[in-house]
């Protein structure tokens, strides 16, 4: 599917990065995984947010392979009033 390789990408990109200091959780469903015939996954990442965390979300979403994947998003919640 679609998504799990858009996930697998984005996962592999920023497992890949040394000395990150973020601690980077495997994909995984959503809880309620599928709304309004949308399929949804969830990547939790915990660290500290500034300039290198973010700049590691930017690189780690952009990639020439994600573009051949249609029908696909990614949204990044950073600080997330609720995980659903």
């Amino acid at each position: 599917m679609n998504f799990e390789r858009l996930l697998g990408i984005v996962y592999h990109k920023m497992k890949s990065i040394p000395n990150s200091d973020l601690l980077i959780y495997q994909p995984v469903p959503a809880p309620i995984d599928k709304i309004k015939n949308k399929y949804r996954w969830r990547m939790i990442i915990k660290g500290k947010i500034n300039s290198k965390t973010l700049d590691i979300l930017q690189y780690s979403t952009q990639d020439k392979k994600m573009d051949k994947i249609k029908h696909t998003s990614i949204i990044i919640d950073i600080n997330p009033n609720h995980i659903t």
